[in-house]
């Protein structure tokens, strides 16, 4: 196998898991607008049993969504030590640093970073979701004419 081909099977897997990321996550955004609205319906009609069920799904989705990211992040992470691999190789010895974009991208920060920001909105889902499973009326409003 020559360079060429060991860089299109490199990016080609690269490539795949770092989209099935992003559709993974703009899935689960999509299930959350479902899950939310369901929730905010349930207790708008006062059924506070389901609201509390809905929840308890939504924290559960949430961790399993928190775990396919953590799987998917270790696939792109492999495709991009492959990448970073080859551009050590000798067809790459003379290429400006620039060229070398697997180098340069592991100096980014953190708080530009997939990982943080995915990891953070899924680890938030599942703590408002376990909060309002075990607590749903704390999201309605107070009811007119009650002291508070």
């Amino acid at each position: 196998m020559n360079t060429k081909e060991m860089q299109e099977y490199a990016w080609g897997w690269f490539e795949y898991h770092a989209g099935q990321r992003l559709v993974a996550f703009r899935f689960f955004l999509i299930l959350l607008g479902v899950l939310v609205l369901g929730l905010g319906n349930s207790l708008k009609d006062g059924n506070l049993s389901l609201a509390s069920a809905i929840a308890v799904a939504a924290a559960f989705i949430s961790f399993a969504f928190l775990m396919l990211e953590i799987r998917n992040e270790q696939l792109v992470n492999v495709g991009r030590a492959a990448l970073s691999k080859l551009e050590d190789s000798e067809d790459f010895k003379q290429a400006p640093a620039e060229l070398k974009l697997f180098h340069a991208d592991g100096k980014r920060p953190v708080l530009v970073s997939h990982k943080l920001w995915f990891r953070l909105i899924y680890v938030v889902c599942i703590v408002v979701f376990l909060f309002l499973a075990f607590e749903p009326t704390t999201v309605l409003p107070p009811t007119p004419g009650k002291a508070t």
